[in-house]
């Protein structure tokens, strides 16, 4: 039987002393704000789960106190109630970004420890001592946007001064992703002559695909959610805008429900996201392997996008804070800026090391993974780049 250590004992049996739970029942609890209803279920539910697959693939002597959250004002008030009836010392959450900024602005103020395991907006961990983010931001997905296209697709196409338009959602997340693609595009010589901002909730996919053909973009930059950015797409491809690419990112494009509901329409369509379950044996150290096959059998089925990332998550923290953690909040913050996991050691081929106390980025995971896949057959995606994950 493994070993539990002696500072992790200390922490469950301090947190249980704290429980609204029977004496029966001496299990801590940790809670977890995820979107379980709502347009962004699927996801949630598989963040959700692949946390719960590192727990019992961790044997860490905890429950998760689960609430369903789909709007900012819900997530924030389900960090008030993990907190104050349940009085735990740290959240996992929350797959969306809107949500996540929040539920972390409230954890800081409640100086509870937050665990981001999906959200992707840069502001989420900015300038809070409290909040943690295992997966890469919205900047570097977006960064990782623009190098892919600037380094596999600009050669390609035989442009000589590529042209870029990037349609985003008027939020958190949209903002984030494309500041950074703003950003890195004009240091590689791509020009975004147009950046088309519209409201999830109220927009015209025909009125943006014309302005998209209006812009002569050889490449789309695309920040979208599920439904509208297939409708985004759909108008495109209606209204014959000629495109020498297309990138989309974490939230619509990569999704398993955007194959699904394009079917041969999606085939060609590139997303930079977070790596899932197929990835290449290259990109991962004998560790991560052996991980990544625990990982799959505790969760049983395939692990897309969000499963990973929550098995991340949650497995760095059971397995590399908790056990060297007392039972307060600044406890586990403090075991939380120690970690040092290499490289490949993760199973999405990434580490986990956070920025420093008091930097820009403090708490965000400097080693997370970001990759580009394409949509290659009806319902399949592979990974395309960079070279070392590509299968």
């Amino acid at each position: 039987m493994r070993r539990v250590p002696v500072l992790l004992v200390a922490l469950f049996v301090a947190l249980a002393c704290g429980q609204t739970q029977s004496s029966s029942n001496p299990t801590p609890v940790l809670g977890a704000i995820y979107p379980l209803s709502g347009p962004q279920a699927e996801g949630g539910r598989q963040e959700l789960a692949g946390v719960q697959a590192a727990l019992r693939v961790s044997h860490a002597n905890v429950r998760l106190q689960v609430i369903d959250a789909t709007t900012p004002q819900q997530a924030s008030a389900a960090v008030d109630r993990l907190v104050h009836d349940f009085r735990v010392p740290v959240i996992l959450g929350t797959y969306g970004s809107t949500l996540s900024a929040a539920a972390a602005a409230r954890a800081e103020e409640l100086k509870t420890v937050y665990w981001e395991t999906g959200a992707v907006a840069d502001p989420i961990t900015a300038q809070r001592k409290y909040v943690f983010r295992t997966v890469a931001t919205g900047s570097s997905l977006g960064r990782m946007a623009v190098t892919f296209t600037h380094d596999v697709l600009v050669p390609r196409s035989g442009v000589s001064s590529p042209r870029a338009v990037i349609v985003r959602v008027n939020d958190i997340y949209g903002r984030s992703v494309s500041g950074g693609e703003e950003q890195l595009a004009r240091t590689m010589g791509i020009n975004v002559v147009d950046v088309i901002e519209y409201s999830p909730n109220a927009y015209d996919a025909d009125v943006i695909a014309s302005r998209l053909a209006h812009d002569r973009a050889d490449f789309l930059w695309d920040v979208s959610y599920l439904d509208d950015g297939v409708a985004i797409w759909k108008a495109i491809l209606k209204n014959g805008v000629p495109l020498k690419g297309a990138i989309g990112t974490s939230s619509a494009f990569c999704m398993p429900a955007f194959g699904e509901r394009l079917g041969s329409a999606a085939i060609g369509v590139y997303a930079a996201d977070k790596p899932d379950g197929d990835i290449a044996p290259a990109a991962l150290s004998s560790a991560g392997s052996a991980l990544l096959a625990q990982a799959k059998a505790a969760y049983g089925g395939p692990m897309e996008i969000p499963a990973i990332a929550g098995f991340v998550g949650g497995w760095t923290l059971f397995h590399n804070v908790l056990p060297n953690a007392g039972p307060s909040a600044d406890s586990i913050r403090a075991a939380a800026v120690k970690v040092d996991v290499p490289v490949g050691d993760s199973i999405n081929g990434g580490g986990v090391k956070f920025a420093a106390t008091g930097s820009l980025d403090e708490g965000q995971n400097t080693r997370a993974a970001a990759v580009v896949g394409q949509w290659q057959a009806v319902g399949v995606m592979r990974i395309v780049y960079p070279a070392a994950y590509a299968n």
